[in-house]
This record gives C-alpha cells, sequence and structure tokens, in this order.
C-alpha cells in the first residue's frame, strides 16, 4: 500500500487531484474502520438490547413459573398441614372421649364389684366376728379348765403321811 500511495502521489505532481499523505491516508482508514465498529457496537447494542430484552423477559417469564409454582407447593402443603392438624385434634378429641369413656366405665365396673363383693365383705366380717367370739369362748373355757384342773389338784395335794413309806 505504501508504494501505491507513492505512486499516487508522484501522479499527483502532474496536476491531478493533490494526494494525500500516507500518515493521512492512514487517519482516514482508521476513522473509516473507527465509523465501521461505531456502527457495528451500535448494531450490535440494538441487538444486545433486543436479546437482552428477550432473555429478561424469559428469564421473567421462569421465574413467575417457579414462583408460581412455589406458591401452589406452598398452598397445598398448608392444606395437608391444616388436614393434619384437624385430622390430630379431632383424634385428640375421640382419644380424650375413649379415655373418658374407658375411666367411666372403669369406675362403673369398680362400683359393680364392690357391690358384689359386699357379701364376701359381710361373710368375712361375721367369720371375723365368729372368730373372736369362739376364741372368747375359748378362752374361757380354757379358763374353767384350768380353775377346775387346779381345784382339783388343790384337793388332791393334802395327802396323808401314811401313804408315803419312804418318809419314816
Amino acid at each position: 500500500m505504501q508504494n501505491e500511495h507513492h505512486f499516487q502521489s508522484s501522479e499527483n505532481a502532474e496536476g491531478k487531484v493533490a494526494p494525500q499523505r500516507p500518515e493521512e491516508e492512514k487517519w482516514a482508514e482508521f476513522a473509516h474502520d473507527l465509523e465501521i465498529l461505531g456502527n457495528q457496537l451500535s448494531e450490535l447494542s440494538s441487538h444486545t438490547a433486543a436479546l437482552g430484552d428477550d432473555l429478561i423477559q424469559r428469564l421473567g417469564a421462569q421465574y413467575q413459573t417457579v414462583r408460581n409454582r412455589a406458591d401452589t407447593w406452598k398452598q397445598t402443603t398448608d392444606q395437608q398441614i391444616d388436614e393434619i392438624r384437624k385430622l390430630a385434634s379431632h383424634q385428640g378429641r375421640a382419644t380424650q372421649r375413649a379415655f373418658s369413656d374407658i375411666r367411666a366405665r372403669s369406675k362403673a365396673t369398680a362400683f359393680e364389684m364392690w357391690e358384689r363383693s359386699e357379701p364376701l365383705r359381710q361373710g368375712a366380717q361375721d367369720v371375723g366376728g365368729g372368730l373372736v367370739r369362739a376364741w372368747v369362748e375359748l378362752r374361757a373355757s380354757f379358763g374353767k379348765a384350768a380353775n377346775r384342773l387346779s381345784s382339783s389338784e388343790a384337793h388332791m395335794s393334802p395327802r396323808p403321811a401314811k401313804e408315803h413309806p419312804d418318809t419314816n
């Protein structure tokens, strides 16, 4: 290119259009390249803006989809938790009623057993009283027998000395 520029400058010596110096040509080419780059950057910028908007819209749509799914999941989970709470509350009340019923039945059964055992308790009391009376009578009888025995021994103890030959 430099050679061409030199040739052009020699042609200019003949009186044709004034040629640019090589530095000016380079500057013009650089300016032209910068202008083309600027145009390309503008086009790229407009494409980037369109792509960016599209990308942002897609990301926004995906975000909204994820958000909707998360909200749906949260609502479903909240409903399940509420159902579990209601079921637990219902079961708790049912358990409490069952416990109360069992307790009432236990009390009724215990009272019924107490009532049924009344004759046994009365019989045991009668037997106990009979044993006490029998013991009192036995004691009295033993006491009488002991008194008789001691009185009969008292009558027998003053024996004459004649009966004992060894005492002489």
